[in-house]
């Protein structure tokens, strides 16, 4: 199946599945604030004025691709493809016809590729964006405290960006939105900050 073969197929089985875009877009906010979460947490508890740069960066992309590829892409294909098959299988069931071949089919095979890929999109880029201060300070390019100070922004900056991008789809107040999702940022840093202290 070629490339325009594939988009023209799913153009027409999302015209048929109206809920496809809007489970993607859920899969791919859900995903995205973990992962950005997640690598906040990872970066706040894990720095310390000697710690090796690269340590960092690797456990926070470690964690990324990890739940991005296998949680995020391949747990989210799995879940998708049980429920288009289950719907494909019950219109078959109720048509008393093979549809093989048909848009339904074709559906049944494309959604969950779609709704996976969107799904784990924000899950990886999101954690290699927030890690890139701490490669280069590995280069020598940042001071381990910049790096530090640095993952954290992009981690904030990466929570207003969705924030806008929740504002856009729901059509509330943008800035309402972003200080909703950056409220959410700041409180991961504040909670694993007061728990590194705890147990200092």
């Amino acid at each position: 199946m070629g490339l325009r073969s594939w988009i023209n197929d799913l153009r027409a089985a999302t015209s048929i599945y109206s809920d496809v875009k809007s489970i993607a877009r859920r899969m791919f906010i859900t995903n995205s604030v973990d992962s950005i979460i997640a690598s906040l947490g990872v970066s706040v508890g894990g720095y310390s004025p000697g710690v090796e740069p690269r340590t960092l960066a690797m456990s926070i992309i470690g964690g990324g691709v990890a739940m991005g590829f296998i949680s995020a892409m391949l747990g989210v294909y799995l879940s998708e493809r049980a429920e288009r098959l289950r719907e494909y299988r019950e219109m078959e069931r109720k048509m008393a016809a093979s549809l093989r071949g048909s848009i339904y089919w074709k559906a049944a095979r494309l959604i969950p590729i779609y709704v996976a890929l969107w799904s784990g999109f924000g899950a990886v880029v999101f954690p290699l964006l927030i890690a890139l201060p701490f490669i280069l300070s590995r280069m020598g390019i940042l001071s381990s405290l910049t790096a530090y100070y640095g993952s954290l922004g992009v981690g904030l900056l990466s929570m207003g960006i969705l924030g806008v991008y929740l504002g856009k789809v729901s059509g509330e107040n943008i800035l309402h939105s972003v200080a909703r999702t950056l409220a959410m940022g700041v409180l991961a840093i504040l909670l694993v900050s007061l728990l590194k202290v705890a147990v200092a």
